[in-house]
């Protein structure tokens, strides 16, 4: 099971404690496989951009990517990311996106949040959504427990249901379901979609 966009390996490490074995983490910060590595380190951890993988074709039975880490950046990264995640997963392999609701933050569009992440420091961020454009420009700064401070800006696209369905289809997948079900509103906290490669 792959963790595109794996972070610090929190949720490999929550998969590990459930018993899952055969753990793949892929992130472009060499800082937070290095993070992951110290907390799953039996894991198989990749430095690597979502748009390129750096794994062959049809190896992944099963792959997920959380907060919207497949949408960084232009339409155009989405749609290569999501025919990448396609590439590598094997005929009939299942993929688990969750993304923000862009309804929800129209209705919020600035948010600041800070929490001390165990080992790694401070992590704060600051974001300011377009709802025009969909898109979210996100600070976020890490103030190290050895009083170094990183920040980077990056850009995330939303998308409507019907749009993610599309974007999905022109990577070649098949939308299986998508949560919530029914129609969003403004209080639907975010998009949960089962996505296929073709069998």
């Amino acid at each position: 099971m792959a963790d595109l966009g794996c972070g610090y390996g929190r949720h490999l490490r929550a998969l590990r404690a459930l018993g899952v074995r055969d753990l793949l983490g892929i992130d472009r910060s060499a800082l937070l496989l290095g993070e992951a590595h110290r907390d799953v380190p039996d894991a198989r951890l990749l430095r690597g951009d979502l748009r390129a993988l750096p794994l062959r074709a049809g190896c992944v039975g099963a792959a997920f990517c959380f907060y919207s880490s497949m949408f960084l950046g232009s339409e155009t990264d989405a749609g290569q990311a999501l025919r990448e995640a396609g590439r590598v997963l094997a005929p009939g392999g299942r993929l688990v996106l969750t993304t923000d609701n862009p309804l929800r933050l129209a209705k919020a569009p600035a948010a600041q949040f800070a929490d001390d992440v165990p080992g790694l420091g401070q992590v704060s961020e600051e974001s300011t959504y377009d709802p025009a454009r969909k898109v979210d420009s996100v600070t976020r700064t890490l103030r190290r427990d050895d009083c170094k401070t990183l920040s980077a800006t990056f850009r995330i696209r939303y998308y409507l249901p019907e749009e993610l369905a599309a974007l999905a289809r022109a990577a070649g997948l098949l939308l299986l379901r998508l949560e919530p079900d029914g129609p969003l509103s403004e209080s639907t906290p975010q998009l949960i979609a089962l996505l296929a490669r073709s069998p």
